[in-house]
Formats: structure tokens, sequence, C-alpha cells
């Protein structure tokens, strides 16, 4: 037997109270099997990890596909009442997200293509215009320079970013086929998936936690969802005025890159106040002049997590922060940018998961209770 000094972390939950054990004593054997479950839950988790790292070609767009799938199964269902076959209903909510999806592209292409060319000037007018914070910087580079004896230069790619796009349209071509598949298939056969899976469910008890694991899923991320974007939607409007305000070209251009960044929890926002200060130093006449636009658009972010998301999102939907920040981290590292966009839908499933297993063994115990009365008697 193991000595339980190895094993101090874990309680002896065998143990009565009032026991003359001694803390040397052997590990007993429910907790040598409760150490056992944690390592397997442990080696699990680093598996799957690893699985998700080296898929993630297919596990994102596919991931992706099933959270906007759940996203638009309530408007499946409402033409599905209204008569309409689910399979048509499946077909027309997709050709009506990607024409929406299509027409986005079409309206804010000639925006990002002139500013993609003032990247060169707005280079210039940060070098120019930030000329003593440059100096600094460089003073700092040549003095851990001198400390560590290594060179200070950053190796810099010298390839041509048009010809990186070239070299992956194809993977990203795949991809968007993929995710636009899987919003298919998902909305086409949810209700057969969902059937299939609850036939499998031993038990009555089982059947109900599983059927309402899934309703829940889809109205808490459906909710999130539309709530978040309309959020987005007026940080987007009130980004376009302060772009016009500002006299920045292509306004919509800003409003789009606010509405679709503010999807990407903490650094988002902070991309768009970046690129407000950039874009406005090009002809501005000081510095101070550059950052009222982003300056403004920050404190209307600050006032919109910390306000206006909260009331309207409502306490059901509120995630601990630090639980958001460690997700966002996660899935960040994990999948890029895509994964932390997804990584709060994904905190979602996991925390109506955990009640409806939670909600599923109070039931199991009540039912074995109520069961073991009679016998009793």
């Amino acid at each position: 037997m193991l000595n339980s000094s190895a094993w101090r972390p874990f309680p002896r939950y065998m143990v009565e109270q009032g026991s003359s054990e001694e803390p040397d004593a052997d590990v007993t054997p429910y907790e040598h099997d409760l150490i056992l479950r944690y390592a397997i839950v442990g080696i699990f988790v680093i598996l799957f990890t690893g699985t998700l790292y080296l898929m993630r070609v297919i596990a994102v767009p596919v991931t992706a596909g099933v959270i906007f799938g759940l996203v638009l199964g309530p408007l499946v269902d409402w033409m599905v009442r209204h008569r309409v076959p689910q399979h048509l209903a499946a077909a027309l909510v997709v050709l009506l997200f990607v024409a929406l999806l299509a027409m986005a592209i079409g309206v804010l292409a000639v925006p990002m293509a002139a500013w993609s060319d003032q990247g060169p000037a707005m280079m210039a007018a940060l070098k120019t215009k930030l000329n003593g914070m440059f100096t600094v910087m460089d003073d700092f580079k040549r003095g851990l320079t001198g400390l560590t004896g290594h060179g200070g230069d950053i190796s810099v790619s010298q390839g041509n970013p048009l010809m990186d796009i070239a070299m992956s349209s194809s993977a990203a071509a795949g991809g968007l086929l993929l995710f636009v598949a899987t919003i298919y298939f998902w909305l086409a056969t949810r209700r057969h998936l969902k059937a299939r899976i609850l036939r499998l469910c031993l038990g009555r008890s089982a059947r109900k936690s599983a059927g309402s694991f899934f309703e829940e899923i889809e109205e808490r991320v459906a909710r999130y969802f539309a709530l978040v974007t309309v959020i987005n939607l007026g940080m987007g409007l009130l980004t376009m005025a302060i772009a016009w305000l500002a006299g920045l070209p292509f306004p919509i251009f800003w409003g789009a890159l606010a509405f679709l960044l503010n999807y990407l929890a903490f650094i988002g926002p902070v991309i768009v106040a970046v690129a407000l200060f950039a874009g406005a130093l090009i002809d501005a006449p000081s510095v101070l002049a550059a950052a009222w636009p982003a300056a403004a658009y920050y404190g209307l972010h600050l006032v919109e997590g910390n306000a206006v998301t909260p009331v309207f999102v409502g306490s059901r939907l509120t995630i601990s922060p630090f639980l958001v920040f460690i997700g966002f981290i996660f899935w960040l590292w994990l999948w890029g940018p895509v994964g932390a966009v997804l990584a709060t839908p994904i905190i979602i499933v996991a925390m109506v998961a955990q009640e409806e297993f939670a909600r599923y063994r109070l039931e199991k115990v009540k039912e074995d209770e109520a069961q073991a009365e009679p016998a009793a008697g």
C-alpha cells in the first residue's frame, strides 16, 4: 500500500470524526480510487488539449460552425413551425448568412483597401511625431544589448504580405467551406441528433436532464450572441460618429472595425483605439489632437463593458471576469483569434453542462431516497 504522506493533498473521506487513526496510516482503497480518478481526468485533459491543437485546422471551423448553429437554431425552429421543411429552412438560413457576409465584405472592400495603402503614411507619422519615444526605445535597446551581449535587432519577415495571403488562401477557403457546411448540417439534422442522444440515455431523469441541457445551451448561447451583437452594433455606430467628427476618411470602416473587434475580449478594443490614434495622427497637427478619437472610443468601451453589458446581459449569462480572462488566454493560445472569439460561448456551454449535471445528481438522490422510504417501512 502507498504511504499517505505522499498524498497529503487528498482528504481522507472515509475516516469518521473522532477516529484514532494515525496520520501516517496507509491510504484507504477509497482514497486510492480517488487518486486514480483525478489522475485519469488530468491525463484526459492533457491529451484532449493536445488533440485540439493538432486538429485545429478542422476543429476550429467545426466548433465555430456548431456555435453559430446554436445561435441560428431558433430562427430555423421558427421557420419549421410555419410549415417550412427543416432541410429547406436550414438552407435558407445559411444562404441568408452567407449573403450578409458577402454584402459586408463588398461594402468594406474599398475602405479596407484604402486604409491598407495608408499603412506607410501612418508609420511615417508615428515615427515623426513620436520621435522622442522612439529615441528612448533605441537607447533602452542599446543598453539591453550592452548588458546581454546579444544583438537587439528583431527578425522581421521580408516577404510580401500579398504572397503570404495567396499561399494561405486555399487553407482559408477550405476552412470557410467547412464552417458553412457545419452550420448547414447542424441546423438540418440537430433534431434527429438530439433524439438519438436522448435514446441513449438510460432512465427518465437522464433523458430529462439531457433534453434540458440541449435547450438551455441553445437558449443561453443564442441570447448571449444576440445581446452582444446589438451592443457591438451600438459601439460600431458610435465609433463611426467619432471617426466622422475627427475627419477620418471612410467612417464606415472604423465602425465596422469596432463592431467586429468588440467580439474579441480585452485586446479587441485596444487594437481599435491604437488604430484610431494612428489614423488620426496622419493629418493631426499634434499628438494631443490625434489622441482624442482614441480616448473617446476607449471611454465609451469602458462604459459599455462595466455598465451597459452587465445590465443587458443579466445575471444568468454573467460569467466571472477571471474565468473569462483565463478562457480567453487559453483559447487564444490554442486556436488564435478565432479561439478567443469562441472562448465565452465555450465557457457558457461548460457552465450549462455543469449545472445540468448537478441538477441530475440532485434529482437522482431524491429518487433514491423516495425509493428507499417504502423499503425501510
